[in-house]
């Protein structure tokens, strides 16, 4: 059975550049992750790098979080049809930047505590988050989504716990919103398949594997993830393995091809997950990226004139990782970044990004701030 490369409605309905375009391709050949520490995929665009390497499929529904799944799968006409134009019009938007403001540290700490009630146990808001065509229609002190400005309108005053409740909903109801999206999407592919090759200009890149290649990858990823995280993945866990060619895009070739490996702990938006893209041929590009709650929350974020403090400290650290994982000396050059969006508009973020250059190839290496550890690795040669 082939997969669908990319969610062609989600793709068509980014408001986007065509420069734009061509710089997410560009990160999905670098494997950068788009996405939110805190989610699999926050936005759209986010979601459009995560099929187009990681894709959708493998996330079973547990019995921890039926009622949650319930409720959004139970969204009024509505509300779903708020939902896919925000999906529509969703313009490369982080978690953050969605928002008129940023929530305080104080927030921050309730709202992830809140998101454990919200998927775990059920507490759910009273009311949905609101949807306004204009800023006139609410107060100041109002929370609401607003079609004019596509943002969440946030009060400047502390948010409740019910405000707080309601974010979550949102994008909990947004994630299901755009899975949905591109479930239709792939049935639709696989029963019109021949008539859509000739006008689909995305190749479809991700394929299955054989269960003995699947066993042997498995056991690689989970090997890979104790070594790199010190965590032990069970059968408890998800998993999604396949192949993903990369070749069939125009601008790749055969060393950009990968067997993808994705543990997540459980169906929640905001669950652990782990991805790892093991190349196919000598030389390709390996990487592995943590994300999820488990390095999301407590994570203080930084602008890149006040993360500075914490650049040698880094870089100490990233080049002792590289040194043992990879037996790599002294690099010829180190590029510092990770604090500008794909527009390349500044952002805060609670990781420092570390290029490092070895002749011509170079390896980017996360290191969270806070925790002072090695969140992602993404390289060539290093398989």
């Amino acid at each position: 059975m082939r997969r669908d490369d990319i969610n062609k409605n989600i793709y068509s309905n980014i408001n986007i550049s065509e420069e734009m375009k061509e710089s997410l391709k560009s990160d999905v050949k670098a494997k950068k992750r788009s996405a939110d520490l805190r989610f699999r995929y926050s936005t759209a665009l986010a979601a459009l790098a995560v099929v187009a390497v990681v894709g959708f499929g493998g996330f079973g529904v547990s019995a921890a979080y039926s009622s949650y799944k319930n409720r959004i799968a139970e969204m009024s006409e509505e509300e779903q049809v708020a939902y896919e134009e925000e999906l529509a019009a969703d313009n490369y938007n982080t978690g953050d930047e969605a928002m008129t403001r940023v929530l305080t540290s104080a927030e921050h700490d309730r709202y992830m505590a809140l998101e454990d009630e919200y998927y775990v146990n059920g507490r759910f808001p009273e009311n949905s988050l609101k949807y306004v065509d204009t800023l006139d229609e609410i107060s100041d002190d109002e929370l609401a989504f607003v079609k004019e400005i596509n943002k969440i309108h946030v009060p400047e005053a502390e948010l409740s716990d019910e405000q707080l409740l309601q974010l979550i909903d949102h994008m909990a109801k947004y994630i299901y919103t755009m899975e949905q999206n591109a479930e239709a999407t792939e049935t639709d592919s696989e029963t019109t398949e021949d008539a859509e090759a000739a006008e689909n200009d995305a190749p479809e890149i991700a394929f299955d594997v054989s269960s003995d290649d699947e066993a042997v990858l498995k056991a690689k990823g989970i090997e890979l993830v104790k070594a790199f995280y010190g965590v032990d993945i069970d059968d408890s866990w998800n998993s999604d393995i396949y192949e993903c060619r990369l070749s069939e895009w125009e601008g790749f070739d055969e060393s950009d091809n990968a067997y993808e490996i994705i543990f997540t702990e459980s169906d929640a938006p905001n669950a652990t997950m782990y991805q790892i893209s093991i190349p196919m041929s000598e030389g390709g590009l390996f990487s592995i990226n943590a994300c999820g709650k488990d390095y999301y929350t407590g994570i203080t974020e930084y602008t890149m004139e006040d993360a500075e403090q914490f650049f040698d400290k880094g870089q100490e650290q990233v080049l002792k990782f590289v040194n043992e994982k990879f037996g790599l000396g002294e690099p010829d050059k180190i590029v510092i970044g990770g604090f500008e969006n794909a527009a390349g508009d500044a952002i805060t973020s609670g990781e420092i990004l570390y290029e490092l250059y070895y002749g011509d190839n170079s390896i980017s290496i996360g290191w969270n701030i806070t925790n002072e550890q090695v969140y992602s690795v993404i390289g060539k040669g290093l398989n």
